[in-house]
């Protein structure tokens, strides 16, 4: 196959047009929302997150630009084998990239954590900062780089998915293997929420600081998403196919992420500009010990 031959997919997949045109609004949707999170954050000064948090946010818009890649360049019916392969390659790769930069948020969230509960100080070391924020991506693109190559060479496997929604490669391989990463970092990323959890269940007294309240609430959020992208995980490694809800499921993360990670007053009050700035009495109406203000923002 040429990289520039149009092929026709139609056959291979039984393609439902309102569920292909859901899943592209949805991952559409998210991508837009944490596009204009992360801008907003960027570009206000008053906004702080933890470096970790813009690589989450970065890991899943790339998430959404592979399973919407051959729609944003036009040739979501009749993509050509390059745009084909591209996206097949994107979408095994993006889950890896997912589950890694969520991971790392969650293991810097347990850093500081256990930090803010220390009697003195703990200094982070820089290289464990570093390799938060660059082994996903490391990871990501030596996976994409395979996938891609895989496809390459094995033209025939490379076609529209089951469901129509987006293409894959017409073997069971790539699915297992990023199923299997995203599953044990999921389990991780669990079991980790869940200490956060009970550390801030101990320190309870703590709730009516509205900071540690709100987090604890997005953590039990998160713990759920969480939930989700395990049990997906289990369905690349445990099913050869996926049916439509796999995909709506799959479509609805990122929305979830924008909800977890979009509905802070912070970034209300940039958006709300026009609006009177909410006073500081208002925001510190409980006393905050420096420690939980180390605590990364979820």
């Amino acid at each position: 196959f040429g990289m520039t031959t149009n092929i026709n997919f139609a056959s291979d997949a039984h393609s439902n047009a309102q569920l292909v045109n859901a899943f592209i609004a949805l991952q559409l949707i998210g991508q837009f929302g944490l596009f204009v999170i992360v801008l907003t954050a960027v570009a206000s000064p008053n906004i702080k997150r933890n470096p970790t948090w813009y690589t989450f946010c970065v890991g899943w818009i790339l998430s959404c630009v592979s399973y919407t890649f051959v729609f944003l360049i036009g040739q979501q019916d009749s993509p050509t084998f390059g745009a084909c392969v591209t996206q097949a390659a994107g979408i095994y790769a993006a889950p890896v990239l997912t589950s890694l930069t969520t991971l790392s948020f969650a293991m810097d969230m347990l850093l500081d954590v256990r930090a803010a509960s220390a009697h003195s100080p703990l200094k982070r070391s820089r290289t464990i900062t570093i390799a938060l924020l660059v082994i996903p991506f490391f990871v990501w693109i030596v996976m994409f780089v395979g996938f891609l190559v895989f496809g390459v060479k094995n033209p025939s496997l490379v076609g529209k998915g089951p469901n129509g929604t987006y293409c894959d490669l017409n073997t069971f391989i790539p699915s297992k293997i990023t199923g299997l990463i995203s599953v044990l970092a999921t389990i991780v990323i669990l079991l980790i929420q869940g200490y956060i959890g009970v550390r801030l269940f101990k320190n309870r007294h703590l709730l009516q600081d509205r900071r540690l309240a709100a987090m604890a609430i997005r953590i039990m959020i998160f713990s759920l998403l969480g939930a989700l992208a395990l049990g997906i995980g289990f369905a690349y490694v445990l099913f050869s196919a996926q049916g439509p809800e796999f995909d709506i499921i799959t479509a609805l993360l990122p929305i979830g992420s924008v909800i977890i990670f979009g509905t802070h007053f912070d970034l209300f009050d940039v958006w709300l500009f026009w609006r009177q700035p909410r006073s500081s009495s208002s925001q510190t109406r409980y006393p905050k010990s420096a420690s939980i203000k180390s605590i990364p923002t979820p």
